[in-house]
């Protein structure tokens, strides 16, 4: 195709992105897309090569660069999952992908490269930083902070790496973007001695007098420098840090002192008020399950002491605040040094996480038999009886994250941990044991690698019979989501906790979980919440105002997964009853309140509800079209920013859902700009 033509057929897409009345829906197969992706970044890569040498920007580079500096928004790309990017935003980093990969692979290739000889850090830092500043990726420290973060380890992985390296941007979660990587695929030896799954799972018991209660505290983000009165609304991806405070700070632009509904992680005085309300609340808390993410959002900046000083903090604090309650604790992505990046024991001792596991070892060892050390020192997991009858094992799902770079050095790293699940559940099973699974990241999480996750499920479907239920956190969102057989037969559900933290766009809450003492099936669960605005309003001078939210039996009263797989049809018939779930799902916060859920925002939360593996949508797509026979008509749409799966109401700027942690989510673009400075290296 020739470049003139791709490159006005890309202004003429980014301009109907910002232009009224001119509707974008691109579709999952968007081919044309992809080639216009594709075509750009050639053009900019032959542009910038061009810089390299001359050091004169030529006229077409400033163009082409300007263009993707202003369609992106800009701290998104750092802040929300890439799968619910808007269309614009997933351009600009698969493209931004693309190019990196050429102009730095070509750098490497050349024996006279710049990526050759003593100075090819130095070269590739340039470069980095340089594009960084050219798209208007991110601020300089966030950028600096990434790349001598993660350099090192990529450097090895791409060195050593089992797989073809020029399709990495292929492993985003961007349709028009994928590449398929053949190298990472495997099968479990599944035990076939049970009887296949011919129905969904409905035995489950009612409720009754007798059930255990379990608090789940998940995704706190304890940030030790937030601090009331600081900028809220900075460039970096996270604020509301001590060294942002100054006298000159609009009051509108100001730290709430009770936490903040932007970019803000939780100050200590906020965990401390949720553990005492918790635990002046709830009499006789049979159990606390806290999944993961106790380091804030701070990744372009993190150390290891550091991150072992905040890990150390909060399991001290839930001990002196929970002194005779039995907890669980699970390890997050951002827990390690850098976020996300856990290498195995196979790694180099200068890399590999085994200084966070003999830290929460040391922590952990509290709460856990002695015979869980093994696991835990050897991958961040373990299992323990609580009591006869009952099981808990905490796996390790960063395994499966995308962002945990591990994953592509040797995808079969994850073969070991799965595969001693599995053999943990036919012990249990054996045993008459009844299993709850801790898993920080979800399965059907975009950024959980599609063959783990596929994997897992089939581990799910073998004992379903006997798990009682999957807890989960990462998301920052209070949703569940429906395990499927290869049949279609519902025979899971996992739960997740939301967040004490606000990032973002939410409001504080925590998760109570009654459960029937021998199945230890799940039958009701409640939502604990504070309004954070009506909190701020009172600042230090008094307390928040926690309340239960909701009770998930407001919706049905049997949480059986064959009961649920029905609520999913009657939420698709009833697009009302979605709202009220998608309201609770975000803690009815007022910046989601306001934004509201149109009906590509209802679709799509209606699809995740029934997705366990991401690339498996068979029930989600089912359900999506009885949601959209019961819509009312539409003649019109008013134009939005958003990809297909995600929109707004007109004249709103709502963040949709997701991990909002690249997690929530972590340094997707620049990090990735670092791994593809060795993309072409012959292994």
């Amino acid at each position: 195709m020739h470049f003139v033509v791709v490159l006005t057929s890309f202004l003429a897409v980014c301009s109907a992105i910002n232009l009224p009345g001119v509707q974008l829906d691109f579709t999952e197969d968007d081919e044309v897309l992809s080639l216009i992706s594709d075509e750009v970044a050639r053009k900019f890569a032959k542009e910038y090569k061009a810089y390299l040498k001359s050091s004169v920007a030529s006229p077409v580079l400033q163009q082409i660069s300007n263009r993707l500096a202003s369609i992106h928004s800009h701290k998104d790309i750092f802040t929300r999952n890439v799968v619910d990017l808007g269309a614009a935003d997933q351009f600009v980093v698969c493209t931004t992908c693309r190019a990196t990969m050429s102009v730095l692979g070509d750098m490497f290739r050349d024996p006279e490269g710049e990526l050759n000889g003593p100075s090819a850090e130095e070269n590739a830092k340039s470069v980095v930083l340089d594009i960084c500043d050219r798209l208007k990726l991110s601020t300089k420290e966030v950028c600096t902070g990434l790349f001598d973060l993660n350099w090192s380890i990529v450097e090895y992985i791409i060195h050593n790496t089992v797989a073809d390296t020029r399709s990495l941007c292929g492993t985003l979660p961007i349709n028009f973007c994928k590449v398929k990587q053949t190298e990472y695929n495997f099968k479990l030896n599944i035990d076939a001695s049970a009887p296949t799954v011919e129905s969904s799972k409905s035995d489950i018991p009612g409720k009754s007098g007798s059930d255990l209660k379990i608090v789940q505290l998940t995704d706190i983000h304890y940030d030790p420098e937030y601090e009331p009165g600081a900028l809220a609304e900075c460039e970096e991806p996270l604020c509301c840090q001590r060294s942002s405070k100054t006298a000159s700070v609009e009051s509108s632009k100001q730290a709430g002192y009770w936490g903040d509904y932007r970019d803000c992680d939780s100050p200590l005085h906020v965990i401390e008020n949720a553990f005492d309300h918790v635990r002046e609340t709830h009499a006789n808390v049979d159990y606390i399950y806290q999944t993961g993410d106790i380091v804030p959002h701070i990744y372009w900046a993190t150390t290891k002491e550091g991150n072992k000083a905040m890990i150390t903090r909060m399991h001290e604090l839930i001990a002196e605040k929970f002194p005779n309650t039995p907890v669980y604790p699970n390890v997050g992505n951002h827990e390690t040094h850098p976020s996300n990046v856990f290498g195995g024991t196979d790694a180099p001792s200068e890399m590999n996480a085994q200084w966070l596991y003999e830290h929460l070892w040391s922590l952990w060892s509290r709460w856990l038999p002695a015979d869980a050390k093994t696991t835990v020192l050897k991958g961040g997991y373990y299992t323990v009886s609580p009591k006869t009858g009952f099981r808990i094992i905490s796996i390790n799902s960063n395994e499966c994250y995308l962002y945990n770079w591990w994953v592509y050095h040797n995808g079969s790293i994850a073969i070991e941990q799965l595969q001693w699940l599995h053999d943990t559940l036919l012990a249990a099973e054996k045993a008459n044991e009844y299993v709850h699974i801790l898993s920080h990241i979800p399965s059907g999480d975009a950024d959980c690698w599609n063959v783990w996750a596929r994997e897992f499920n089939r581990i799910i479907e073998r004992f379903n019979k006997m798990i009682g239920g999957i807890f989960t956190g990462h998301t920052h969102v209070d949703e569940l989501n429906v395990h499927y057989t290869s049949n279609g037969h519902a025979v899971g559900i996992s739960w997740n906790g939301g967040s004490l933290t606000t990032y973002s766009n939410k409001n504080p809450n925590y998760v109570v979980y009654e459960v029937e003492p021998k199945s230890m099936q799940v039958v009701d669960y409640e939502t604990w919440i504070f309004d954070l605005e009506q909190a701020n309003v009172q600042g230090m001078s008094g307390k928040p105002e926690w309340f239960k939210e909701y009770s998930f039996t407001e919706f049905t009263s049997d949480l059986s997964p064959a009961h649920l797989d029905s609520l999913l049809d009657r939420l698709a018939e009833n697009p009302d009853l979605l709202q009220t779930y998608w309201l609770y799902k975000h803690t009815t916060a007022r910046p989601r309140v306001e934004n509201g859920c149109d009906r590509k925002c209802l679709s799509k939360t209606l699809c995740r509800l029934a997705v366990t593996v991401y690339d498996q949508r068979t029930r989600c797509k089912q359900l999506q079209a009885k949601l959209e026979a019961n819509l009312p008509a539409v003649t019109t749409e008013a134009p939005s920013t958003e990809a297909s799966t995600t929109t707004q109401r007109p004249g709103t700027t709502e963040k949709p859902s997701g991990n909002t942690a690249a997690e929530i989510f972590g340094p997707h673009l620049v990090t990735i700009m670092i791994v593809l400075l060795f993309a072409t290296f012959p292994h």
